[in-house]
């Protein structure tokens, strides 16, 4: 029986785009090579990611590298950009299976940086009165963790801090090479694709 739920949070429950930000760097005259691997700029990404750089470097470093004039607030506009929204539909059904008789815990375990969390935050999950824990029980976040999906430590380290059974936990993530690593850690998983919809796979 599934106990444990742990959400992916970019692909799964907040719908992205990260061409937007490509898009916007290069606007702003960011050479596009930066943002293949290899360059400086696609580095600086991992580590802000990774929690290494703060939210004020990572924004001033990409900006040096940007067009003469450009600030880091057009930097964070930009990388901003990526978020687009979360559906009330999954906000609702996240809230559903907090109170879904014998979950133990919903949680959240993402690839993430300081600026799109905070956008999340502010505009979705606790915005309209909304709370994180009227979501998530704990969050899992690499920038906190300096780990990384689909580094095995990451699944590890959240069924240990859940203090939870991994054949009692399911994990959700729209990176088939993510569930791949879920699984090898012994944890239920489901790979969501555009055409998969969780809510409905879930019976929520």
């Amino acid at each position: 029986m599934l106990k444990n739920y742990i959400f992916d949070l970019g692909g799964v429950l907040l719908d992205i785009r990260m061409q937007n930000a490509y898009d916007r760097f290069v606007a702003l005259g960011l050479p596009a090579a930066e943002l293949k691997e290899g360059g400086d700029v696609f580095k600086l990404m991992e580590d802000y990611q990774l929690g290494w750089v703060t939210t004020e470097d990572f924004c001033k470093q990409v900006a040096d590298k940007c067009s003469q004039g450009t600030t880091p607030t057009d930097i964070e506009v930009a990388w901003n950009s990526i978020c687009l929204g979360v559906a009330e539909r999954k906000l609702n059904a996240l809230r559903q299976l907090q109170n879904t008789e014998g979950v133990a815990t919903v949680s959240l375990l993402s690839n993430t940086n300081a600026l799109h969390w905070e956008c999340s935050c502010k505009n979705w999950f606790c915005a309209n009165g909304n709370k994180l824990e009227d979501f998530f029980d704990k969050i899992f976040l690499s920038q906190d963790l300096h780990l990384q999906k689909p580094d095995p430590e990451i699944f590890k380290t959240a069924i240990r801090e859940l203090g939870a059974s991994s054949a009692e936990t399911i994990f959700l993530d729209d990176s088939a090479v993510n569930t791949a690593a879920a699984a090898a850690c012994g944890l239920k998983t489901l790979t969501v694709t555009p055409d998969v919809d969780w809510v409905k796979e879930l019976g929520i």
